[in-house]
């Protein structure tokens, strides 16, 4: 799960940097390592995989206040998201960016039931 967070966080930080980008887009590392990226409109991480092979898929969300990354590689998952806006109140300067992390064993039966915030 280690490396897969680092991934995330690692797209999420170039997610929020990067200016006039598609507001949702997938990122998919397949089993030889080469990386592929197209619009996530009307796909599921897991049909993506399967679809493609993928060793990894990463979905990022871009709003007017929020990014978020939502990842998968076979049974982790995980979903982080940080603040792109500054909100109405100013915020501790060691917590500019809050994260929030979610995550939860691959299961299509059970809702996600695992919430932190980072």
């Amino acid at each position: 799960m280690t490396s897969l967070l680092h991934q995330a966080e690692d797209i999420l930080e170039t997610a929020v940097q990067a200016e006039n980008t598609a507001s949702a887009m997938v990122i998919l590392v397949d089993r030889q390592g080469g990386l592929r990226t197209f619009d996530a409109a009307g796909w599921s991480l897991p049909g993506i995989a399967a679809e493609f092979g993928a060793a990894a898929v990463f979905k990022v969300q871009r709003g007017l206040e929020v990014t978020s990354v939502e990842a998968w590689s076979g049974r982790d998952r995980l979903r982080i998201e940080r603040q792109t806006r500054q909100s109405v109140l100013p915020l501790i300067p060691a917590v500019r960016h809050p994260m929030r992390l979610t995550m939860a064993p691959l299961s299509i039966a059970q809702p996600e039931t695992a919430d932190w915030v980072v």
